[in-house]
């Protein structure tokens, strides 16, 4: 099945694309399309990047057919799901089986694949990202050759696999460590951001997670804890989020040239609702929000010990020159892996980002807020906004030059690279 694909993220910041988009039933399809290409070939999740990682001019490869959920092995606590599966889906058919996922990000609308793929993350100081729990991966090369790297087959391979941005070939199916499933007490609260900044490493030690959003230009943040409970579920309001995202925009137009009168009307609006979300729920229904209004997203991954400061030198910047700015600030921090190009190899990292709203002006984010967080030592979410080159990628990650001899052993011709992966690892094309 092939349509002409016109692909575009979820945003829209990317032109539609050229490539024919073709949806393969099975794995002797896919492993077909793989071989005939005469030209690039790009996975697509479900289009919540913003780097260039899936246009081209010849093939885009949609997984939808390789989207089951497999049975959990009670031992191991492991099952193999469709690297096509979304988030969203597989949590509650996973729940029926008495499992859920460790952890999950601020979303859950991204298939398994693109998800791990990037690096996507939740928080926690003693969780790691989605991709840490990868034991085991099937793919198709970019030879066309099915593959598996996993504990038990190539396990020398599987650090450089569990985040690779779609560059060693199509997964087919991804074996995830699971837990069993459980309920969070899910809180919410409004404080003034110096206070919340000032215990944000004892919130994020006393808590399994915990993050917090800048308003900007309010001089407050909001707070965000889940912890294990055992407990009945208690009714949980109508997520509004989006509607008071639109509110905060519709401050920014009336009163963006005065900003001493709106911070006035937002900190004495969000001073008079200090608790804002207090409830009990199943895991995968609390730890991810719905995020329909569109945006552009900067997001880097920072040390411990530089990552606030960051935030704040940032958060200065676009209070003195970017009025125009309403989307809250997000900071998350997550435990560190060993994935080769995990942009938490190594060391515990916390995560901030900026958004901006998609028919907004985002370039100052590369001149003015990406040169903050690389002075502060950051690496960049692979699937945000950022600028980094092969030299840059070299400097951050050890394992950089390991991965591409992966991905050079398992895609010789370079198949599975497009214009902009080809610069990233330095591929003559």
């Amino acid at each position: 099945m092939h349509t002409n694909s016109h692909w575009q993220n979820w945003s829209g910041s990317i032109a539609p694309a050229k490539a024919r988009l073709e949806n393969p039933r099975d794995l002797d399809a896919l492993a077909k399309l793989i071989r005939d290409a005469t030209g690039p070939v790009r996975p697509v999740g479900s289009g919540h990047s913003w780097p260039h990682l899936v246009p081209n001019d010849h093939l885009i490869v949609q997984l939808d057919h390789f989207n089951q959920i497999g049975k959990v092995d009670t031992a191991t606590k492991r099952a193999w799901i469709g690297a096509g599966a979304c988030l969203h889906d597989a949590s509650p058919q996973l729940a029926e089986q008495g499992y859920a996922f460790r952890n999950l990000g601020d979303i859950d609308v991204q298939t398994l694949a693109g998800a791990t793929s990037t690096g996507t993350h939740g928080t926690g100081q003693s969780l790691q990202a989605l991709h840490a729990e990868i034991t085991g991966l099937r793919l198709v090369t970019g030879t066309g050759e099915q593959l598996e790297i996993s504990l038990h087959r190539n396990s020398d391979r599987l650090d450089g696999a569990r985040v690779a941005l779609g560059a060693l070939g199509v997964l087919t199916e991804i074996e995830v460590q699971l837990v069993e499933r459980h309920k969070l007490r899910r809180r919410m609260w409004a404080e003034k951001h110096d206070t919340l900044l000032a215990c944000a490493e004892s919130l994020w030690a006393e808590n399994r997670n915990f993050e917090f959003f800048y308003i900007p230009f309010s001089g407050f943040s909001f707070g965000l804890t889940h912890n294990i409970v055992e407990a009945e579920d208690t009714p949980r309001a109508p997520d509004s989020s989006d509607t008071e995202v639109m509110q905060l925009k519709a401050l920014r137009d009336w009163l963006g040239w005065m900003p001493a009168l709106r911070k006035f009307l937002l900190s004495r609006a969000i001073s008079g609702s200090r608790i804002v979300e207090n409830v009990v729920g199943e895991s995968w229904q609390l730890l991810s929000s719905q995020r329909n209004v569109l945006f552009n997203e900067m997001e880097y991954h920072l040390p411990v010990n530089t990552g606030l400061d960051a935030m704040e030198e940032v958060r200065r910047y676009i209070e003195r020159h970017r009025r125009d700015i309403f989307f809250p600030f997000e900071a998350r921090r997550t435990k560190a892996d060993t994935g080769w190009l995990s942009p938490f190899q190594g060391e515990d990292r916390i995560s901030i980002a900026v958004h901006c709203y998609h028919k907004d002006a985002y370039e100052f984010l590369f001149s003015h807020v990406e040169p903050i967080f690389r002075k502060a030592g950051g690496r960049p979410h692979w699937g945000k906004l950022n600028s980094l080159t092969h030299d840059g990628a070299c400097a951050l990650y050890p394992d950089f030059e390991n991965f591409k001899a992966l991905r050079h052993e398992l895609d010789p011709h370079g198949r599975m690279l497009n214009s902009y992966l080809a610069d990233l690892f330095e591929v003559q094309r």
